[in-house]
């Protein structure tokens, strides 16, 4: 009894590991391209080297400064500044 149950929350586990990608692909935080550029989820505007690219906005060299989206009310942390929809590090 025991073993079934746990089989079947494995089971239940993976379908939703694999039902959901989308919620995975739409992070609002950074993830790498295949040639080690930085793409981020696009909400607007992008910000200052980066270009737009669908839904996203996609690093135009591997060396541009990183950027993350802005918490709605909240101000750039030190160290970044706000471009667009996004703060930016400062190098």
């Amino acid at each position: 009894m025991i073993l079934r149950l746990a089989t079947g929350m494995l089971l239940a586990t993976v379908a939703l590991a694999l039902a959901d990608p989308p919620a995975v692909a739409e992070s609002p935080y950074p993830t790498p391209t295949r040639d080690g550029r930085e793409r981020i989820q696009r909400t607007g505007t992008c910000p200052v080297g980066f270009v737009g690219k669908g839904r996203f906005c996609e690093a135009l060299h591997q060396s541009t400064p990183h950027a993350f989206p802005v918490i709605p009310g909240k101000a750039c942390p030190s160290g970044t500044f706000r471009s667009g929809d996004a703060c930016v590090t400062l190098r």
